[in-house]
């Protein structure tokens, strides 16, 4: 396989050292195609390859560089596994893997060992940084995946139990099926889930694991690190539970979590604190649904927490030169915005002066 990959301009590019004219053919070059759009960012993001074209090591017909296209071209629409189909919005980069006879550390242990017995394999879906994927389960649940996050679950699936797991956010709207409990393990929590939708945000290196229901009716069971389970805490419309992650503390049973009564006409969301356990009711839920329709809503953030989403969702890097603008404050919505337009909008509205610099995928922010 022969591509029309333009190195010269890359070169250049990494030399900074591209003219208006050759920039608009590049740009045109990797607009032409998803595939050409996927190796744009390969190149871009490889150390590797940029270290080989600056110093004029890298082969145009590199037998590796092949089996790289390969690996990153677009995904198909539609993928069968096993008899059951999963569908992915056109507009998402996922990574589909179908994995047989897997050894018991690459999957969590309550998924895939139950009486010594090992699963045939499972289903892995990821979406990266920068897009959201949709995908529908075998019985029909459907899932959506924001970036940098993604789902796991045996072959085995809806035969018996219908189980997931799951790294980062999504979003599920799950398929009632009484005879079939719906279970979503993430981090140190299980949910239980009876027919519902609902959020769960549990990326690995944030404290904070938070299960918003939208509708429905779900229970939430903690977890500690021995496997140690605590009580139920069932959820109602609109509420949402917050589970602070400490591997040193028990987790809470429900009786250690006391709810107060609105009493405020336009009431805020009530707080209710538990040493490791935080119940907020009578929330605003837009920002927990609206980011699977593409809008990324935030309301009073400080920036240090903003850039963390916004690096995710336009897949950058955010660097702070001082460290007092990681305490401005934004309220407001992106939709279509691109990152410039994004960044813009934010030194408009902020209060404080500030100023950015875009370098690729870098972007460096400083006072005036």
């Amino acid at each position: 396989m022969r591509l029309n990959i333009p190195w010269n301009l890359f070169t250049k590019l990494f030399k900074s050292d591209l003219s208006g004219s050759e920039t608009l053919a590049l740009e045109k070059w990797r607009n032409s195609s998803e595939l050409a759009q996927n190796i744009y960012d390969e190149i871009i993001e490889d150390v590797h390859i940029k270290e080989n074209i600056l110093t004029n090591k890298w082969e145009n017909n590199s037998k590796e560089w092949e089996k790289l296209i390969s690996a990153i071209g677009p995904p198909k629409r539609t993928i069968s596994l096993s008899r059951k189909t999963l569908f992915l919005s056109s507009a998402a980069a996922a990574i589909i893997l179908l994995l047989i006879g897997i050894s018991s550390g690459l999957f969590v242990d309550h998924l895939i060992q139950k009486n010594n017995q090992i699963p045939e394999g499972y289903t892995y879906v990821f979406s990266p940084r920068g897009q959201r994927t949709r995908i529908v389960l075998p019985d029909q649940t459907k899932v959506w995946l924001n970036s940098e996050s993604s789902i796991r679950y045996s072959t085995s699936y809806n035969k018996k139990i219908r189980e997931v797991l799951i790294k980062g956010e999504a979003f599920f709207q799950v398929h009632k099926n009484p005879l079939k409990p719906f279970l979503v393990y993430a981090n140190e929590i299980k949910v239980k889930v009876y027919g519902t939708s609902f959020n769960i945000k549990a990326f690995p290196n944030e404290k904070n694991i938070e299960t918003t229901l939208i509708e429905g009716k779900l229970s939430i069971t903690p977890q500690d690190k021995n496997g140690n389970a605590g009580k139920e805490i069932f959820l109602k419309p609109n509420e949402k539970c917050i589970y602070k992650r400490n591997i040193n503390t028990q987790p809470q049973s429900t009786s250690q979590i006391s709810t107060q009564k609105e009493t405020a006409r336009e009431a805020k969301p009530l707080i209710v604190k538990a040493p490791d356990i935080i119940l907020a009711q009578n929330i605003n839920t837009e920002k927990e649904v609206k980011w699977k329709d593409g809008k990324l809503i935030f309301r009073n953030e400080n920036f240090e927490d903003l850039s963390i989403k916004m690096e995710r969702w336009y897949d950058m890097k955010i660097h702070f030169k001082d460290d007092k603008i990681k305490n401005y404050k934004f309220t407001g919505v992106f939709d279509k915005e691109t990152i410039n337009e994004a960044f813009e909008a934010l030194r408009l509205s902020s209060q404080q002066s500030f100023k950015y610099e875009i370098v690729f995928r870098d972007i460096y922010l400083e006072s005036k």
